[in-house]
């Protein structure tokens, strides 16, 4: 999958996760059908960063913004790492973990990914690794007899 399908199908994601495509559009700069051009593959406009990063905060996930850093070759990293309390992050690896997995049976129910399936799980493993790496970073204290 190339980057512009990889953002169109992750502003997708963004949309669906806030609702629909009304509730999207109630919340950032630009209307219904603009936004609809940002998530087809038909039009070769994709979401700019201002509202990429309101569909990714009513999303309550980074799912636009990491794909945006994919395609420049990098990855996102949440800034307040280990803050978190109780249960250090590990609720959203399980969350992360079953969903990554649920997504790769699906895909191999045919034996073999597509390049649609593999960009999806490339997703699926960058958004685990992230939320990983977080949990990681805030047991390590905890691990090495420190209080968090």
């Amino acid at each position: 999958m190339n980057n512009t399908a990889l953002i169109k199908t992750a502003t997708q994601a963004a949309i669906n996760r806030i609702g629909s495509i009304d509730s999207a559009a109630s919340v950032v700069r630009v209307g219904r059908s603009q936004l609809s051009e940002y998530q087809s593959r038909n039009y070769p406009a994709v979401v700019p960063v201002d509202v990429a990063i309101v569909l990714d905060e009513f999303a309550q996930e980074p799912l636009i913004l990491t794909a945006m850093a994919q395609a420049e070759g990098y990855m996102l990293m949440p800034v307040n790492l280990g803050e978190n309390k109780g249960h250090h992050g590990m609720d959203q690896v399980a969350a992360k973990a079953s969903a990554t997995m649920t997504h790769a049976i699906e895909a191999l129910a045919d034996g073999k990914y597509d390049q649609v399936e593999a960009a999806l799980a490339c997703r699926d493993l960058s958004n685990l690794i992230r939320v990983a790496h977080s949990a990681l970073h805030a047991l390590t204290p905890l691990a090495k007899g420190g209080q968090k």
